[in-house]
């Protein structure tokens, strides 16, 4: 079911509001309408593996389902230097393994977990996320592997297999890791990490001393813990500075996410916040964040974040900020948002004039070039517990919600889940860019067809042939693999960067601006940003019918600039910051 057609965003279930939803009843359309078509190749690619939802102290029985939603992420990078992008996943429940599939560059997948020694680590707590970054810089891809009660810093050894390196990186943290992202902020050439928080720091799941541990308000909640900014030495070390800097949020943080919005060359920070305010955090050139007040008109929503990412829409060099919230007709309409500066700098919210506002009880979200047009989709998973389907739980949280005091912060007072559905079994959406300033969702059309629970969700060119394809991590479900195949006439330009020593390795930070048929585009090489998700790290966009891109403009995270002008299309190109294209390979 399609609500983009719902206005009015907020609805509560206890005064008994009742909204119409309109529904998609178009005509399925063919892969040649589309530009592209979706596959579902998971089978085929030998990528195998089913998420493990955890399980907690049971003083906290009747809340259990709620408690256990979080957990299943996917996380793309090129572990072993081979120029095919791999796959991580992570898994939730004590004891369980998580998993590294290598890409065997033929299509299928390799799971080299056991070998990796990324699996077992699942112990003394569980994994919630994870990010790929190059934190020495000598050239392989690292790991930092978030979770409740534990986080865990491993270093490549360039050999397959992985050290654990927490403790001597001063990296350990046994609070409640939702998310971890990079960032270079002080631009030093050394990739940070920054973790956002999700319980109290001190919340033991497991061993709970208080069944007190929930949000004490459902739309102001401040009681989370607090975030982190571990800021990278140089020598192998980090130190927590993120008090100094200004960013220990105490929101219910899901999805931290990191981009230069201002443009003035520095990463700015952005907290989709559960239950309460979205933070926004502009980066004082390195020596500090200032808070951006909530009367400058973002952040000051109430509503219940679950996703960061970033995208030029309009093709103004200016990227927007796109957030998921929960939408449910009858009972809630949040809505989700898109986040973009007017002419006087004040932020104003652009997603229902697009078409991108109401996608369900929404958790991932990422943005690519799915039909090679040069106009950026949209790919939205949601979903949040899937069981009876006949029971409902939303009037019991509706009830919950407008009950006064701060009562909903003991697990105590919730009423018991059982086996009750919380907008379970949703279809996912996918909104086309029809480069007008609508993006219309085309999932049944694109044969994007499941309903697990949806966490993560990442584009990756994972049989290197010019096209965005997708993976999907789900909560207590397999993931799913699908293959995209585009139409001959659309034509792709893939940029792999790479930093030296002025700026960090993995180019986290670069800002590309591309000019294709006299149409500008800006994109930045993020460190992970959206929910439970780490994209492919390279930098793909589509140029149609165009069969050069007329100028490449590198804004490196050092501040230098290169430009490359009439670069052939449909093929990879290695640039290597101050030595310009070192590689090129057609498809």
């Amino acid at each position: 079911m399609n609500y983009r057609n719902i206005s009015k965003m907020i609805v509560v279930a206890a005064l008994g509001i009742n909204l119409a939803a309109c529904s998609y009843a178009g005509q399925a359309k063919k892969k040649e309408e589309l530009g592209f078509q979706l596959a579902d190749k998971t089978e085929e690619t030998n990528i195998s593996f089913t998420h493990e939802k955890p399980s907690f102290d049971e003083k906290a029985n009747n809340i259990m389902p709620w408690l256990t939603t979080l957990g299943a992420s996917v996380s793309v990078a090129d572990f072993n230097n081979d120029g095919y992008m791999d796959v991580f996943f992570t898994n939730s429940q004590k004891g369980s393994s998580n998993a590294l599939f290598q890409n065997n560059g033929d299509g299928t997948f390799t799971d080299v977990t056991k070998e990796s020694k990324l699996g077992s680590i699942n112990q003394e707590g569980i994994s919630t996320s994870a990010v790929w970054f190059d934190y020495n810089n000598n050239g392989y891809q690292d790991i930092y592997i978030a979770g409740w009660g534990q986080s865990k810093l491993f270093e490549n050894n360039g050999d397959g297999t992985f050290t654990d390196v927490t403790e001597e990186s001063n990296t350990g943290f046994s609070g409640n890791v939702g998310k971890a992202i990079t960032l270079d902020y002080d631009q030093d050439g050394h990739l940070d990490l920054y973790l956002g928080n999700y319980f109290q720091n001190d919340v033991d799941l497991w061993n709970l001393e208080t069944t007190k541990i929930m949000h004490n308000d459902f739309e102001r909640a401040a009681n989370g813990g607090e975030n982190l900014l571990f800021k990278n030495n140089g020598d192998g070390t980090f130190t927590n500075v993120s008090e100094e800097m200004g960013v220990h949020d105490s929101g219910w943080t899901l999805a931290p996410g990191s981009a230069d919005i201002n443009n003035d060359g520095y990463p700015d920070l952005y907290n989709a916040n559960d239950f309460g305010p979205d933070t926004l955090y502009i980066n004082d050139e390195g020596k500090g964040f200032k808070e951006v007040e909530q009367n400058h008109g973002i952040g000051d929503d109430t509503y219940k974040g679950m996703n960061t990412s970033f995208a030029d829409l309009f093709h103004e060099g200016q990227l927007g900020i796109y957030i998921s919230n929960v939408s449910k007709p009858r009972y809630i309409l949040e809505g989700n948002q898109f986040w973009y500066p007017n002419e006087d700098g004040k932020y104003e919210d652009k997603a229902e004039e697009l078409g991108i506002n109401l996608a369900g009880f929404s958790w991932g979200a990422s943005f690519t070039d799915l039909n090679n047009s040069g106009d950026l989709d949209l790919v939205v998973t949601n979903g949040f517990i899937s069981a009876s389907e006949e029971d409902d739980y939303w009037f019991e949280l509706g009830t919950l919600a407008t009950t006064p005091g701060n009562i909903i912060e003991d697990t105590k007072n919730w009423p018991a889940f059982n086996d009750k559905s919380l907008s379970g079994y949703e279809e996912k959406f996918l909104f086309l860019n029809d480069g007008n300033g609508k993006l219309t969702d085309v999932a049944e059309d694109a044969q994007l067809d499941f309903t697990y629970d949806g966490r993560g969700v990442a584009p990756i060119d994972f049989d290197n042939d010019g096209d965005m394809d997708l993976i999907f991590a789900n909560q207590n479900a397999p993931a799913k693999v699908y293959e995209n195949e585009t139409t001959d006439d659309s034509n792709w330009i893939n940029l792999d960067l790479e930093g030296t020593e002025a700026s960090n390795r993995d180019a986290v930070g670069a800002k590309v601006l591309f000019t294709i048929d006299g149409e500008q585009t800006l994109m930045e090489r993020d460190g992970g940003n959206g929910y439970a998700t780490q994209r492919d790290p390279r930098l793909h966009i589509g140029t149609g019918e165009s069969e050069v891109v007329e100028n490449i403009k590198i804004t490196w995270p050092s501040g230098g600039v290169e430009e490359f002008k009439n670069i052939k299309v449909n093929q990879f190109l290695k640039i290597k910051e101050g030595e310009g294209i070192i590689g090129e390979e057609e498809t």
